[in-house]
């Protein structure tokens, strides 16, 4: 039997920042708890659900490697250094 689910605009612009946040880990190896917060920390999060519209039209990998750029880019302009494991 299928089912047919909608969601609303919150319920979808989490699950994309989700999705946003498992990828960009699997790209630099390392947990998504630890891409969370560091993507937390300079304000990615909130930036990725404000910008559900333009970001879910791009592919998994340009919107992956975006995130990976921006995360370490705000780092730097930010001073935050890193000091996990691994590239993450």
């Amino acid at each position: 039997m299928e089912r047919n689910f909608e969601f609303s605009e919150t319920e979808s612009r989490l699950a994309f920042a989700a999705l946003c946040v498992e990828c960009a880990a699997k790209r630099l190896g390392c947990t998504a708890g630890d891409m969370y917060r560091r993507m937390k920390r300079v304000g990615l999060i909130q930036q990725i659900a404000r910008q559900l519209d333009p970001l879910h039209t791009q592919s998994r990998e340009y919107v992956t490697q975006d995130i990976v750029n921006a995360v370490q880019r705000l780092e730097a302009q930010q001073g935050i250094e890193y000091k996990g494991k691994k590239s993450c």
